[in-house]
Order: C-alpha cells, then structure tokens, then sequence
C-alpha cells in the first residue's frame, strides 16, 4: 500500500535544494552557520525519521467500514466533541491551497540580499526544519492512529469514511508543515531585517496562515481540534528554534566569574569559560 500523499508536499524539498544550490557563500553566513557535527546529526535523524514514518504509515491498515460503525464520538475528548465530522470538500481544497501557499512562503527570503547571500546555509537549515517535521508528524500520525472525524459521522458516504489515511488524524500534517515553513520565514526575516514593519507582516503572516490551514482543516472532518492545536505548536517550535539553533555563536554559553580584592594588594582577576 501507497501512501498518497498531495503533490505539493515535494514542493518544500524542492525549494530547500533550490537554496542549498544556489547559494553563493556555503561556508560564510552573515547571521547562521553550520557545523558537521550539528548538521550531520540534525540531517540523519530527520532522514531516518522521514524513512521509518512513511513505512509505518504504509503498514497501518485503513479502517474497515464495520471498524468505523464501532467508533463513537463520547470516547474523545470533550473539546474534540465540537466538530460534528462533516466532510466538506471544499473546506479540504481551501486547505490544500492555503498550505501550498506556506510550503512557498520561504522563496520570499530571496527578495533580501543577505539572505540571499546566505542561501546554501538558509537551504540546509530548511531541509533540516522540514526532515524533524516530518519525522515528528509522520510517526505520531501511523503510532496513534487516532480515526478521522469524518469516520464518526454515518450521513457521510461510507467511501468517505473508509478512504486511505482515515485513522492518521493525530496530529495535522498540514498544520505542522504551514506552521513551521511560515515561522521558519518570519524568524529568518526578523534576524536578517531592520524594518519593523516588515517585521511585524513577518509575523502576522506567520500567525494566521497555519490557524487558518488548521481551521479549514477542522472545517472539512479531517481533524479534530487537539489534532490542530499539536500542529500548530510542533510546526512553530520547530520553524522558531531550528534556525535559533543556528545563529551564529548561539551554541556557545559564556560564563563569567570575578573575583576581585583591594585595589592596593592585587588587580581585578576576570575568568571567562567559552563552553
């Protein structure tokens, strides 16, 4: 069995090679860097992590229409009791939409020259932010396995409720990847640019566009309310603090300590720890 998987899920994989490609200055970035080690690390576990969720979401069986009549919408929880299950096909295109424009969003980097400057470093940095979230959505999505709302709901068509991927409802997939690619952008943005009003339509953008992917998401039965919530929070954390991670000197922690006497027995002795 094939995951299906929208066609615009490639597109972010392709834009961060695009940066990794064209980028002028690899080893020279005016605001992140790259270290193997980091790198190496950050980058085999969001491969093997990719890898390992997409063999176990190939492994987990669909629900079978006699499985889906068992479920019962009291055995969740009280706030994912509110969506009623409907599915909307046109709530689900509107959210495929609003996460193809997230997925774009980082192409806007190249509108700064010093990030564009830095476009081999800010590439990585990406492909490694995308890696870590697949890797945490993918897994959680085929080890919960948590039914769709549309599955609970009976006035929908039984080929609805029994399509491929009815039980990867935890978390939001499109949520996690709207949030972390427009946080992701935003936090460049910020770190790169002086303007406070580019600053603040940064992260406005970067605030509503995934709540607004995650409510059309809610919208169409494909999710529940804590299902989007998780999204939201996984996809920002990850976009935010997968390239503070990498700012230049931030993994280094300076520790002062002073020790001082009277001016008239010793100087001043100032002891610095680079860790």
């Amino acid at each position: 069995m094939k995951i299906n998987k929208h066609p615009l899920w490639w597109f972010p994989w392709g834009t961060a090679l695009f940066f990794i490609l064209s980028g002028q200055y690899f080893a020279y970035s005016q605001g992140y860097e790259l270290k193997t080690a980091r790198e190496t690390t950050l980058l085999s576990v969001g491969a093997t992590g990719t890898v390992v969720g997409a063999i176990l979401r190939n492994n987990r069986e669909t629900l079978k229409l006699a499985e889906v009549e068992e479920l019962d919408i009291n055995d969740v929880l009280a706030l994912d009791q509110l969506s009623d299950g409907t599915y909307r096909e046109g709530a689900r295109i509107t959210s495929d939409v609003l996460v193809g424009v997230s997925l774009a969003i980082p192409l806007t980097l190249l509108a700064f020259d010093n990030a564009r400057a830095d476009a081999g470093t800010l590439g990585v940095i990406l492909l490694e932010t995308l890696a870590i979230n697949e890797t945490l959505t993918g897994i959680t999505k085929a080890l919960a396995a948590r039914p769709r709302p549309y599955t609970y709901n009976s006035n929908n068509p039984d080929e609805i409720r029994t399509m491929r991927g009815n039980n990867f409802s935890y978390f939001s997939g499109h949520t996690s990847y709207a949030a972390a690619m427009s946080f992701f952008t935003a936090k460049v943005i910020s770190d790169y640019v002086d303007d406070p009003g580019i600053r603040a339509v940064a992260w406005t953008t970067a605030a509503i566009l995934p709540a607004a992917t995650g409510y059309f998401r809610y919208r169409a039965g494909k999710h529940f309310p804590t299902d989007v919530i998780t999204g939201y929070v996984v996809g920002a954390s990850l976009g935010y603090l997968i390239p503070h991670l990498h700012q230049v000197g931030q993994d280094r922690v300076q520790l002062s300590a002073t020790v001082s006497s009277p001016p008239v027995m010793q100087p001043m002795i100032q002891v610095t720890f680079v860790l």
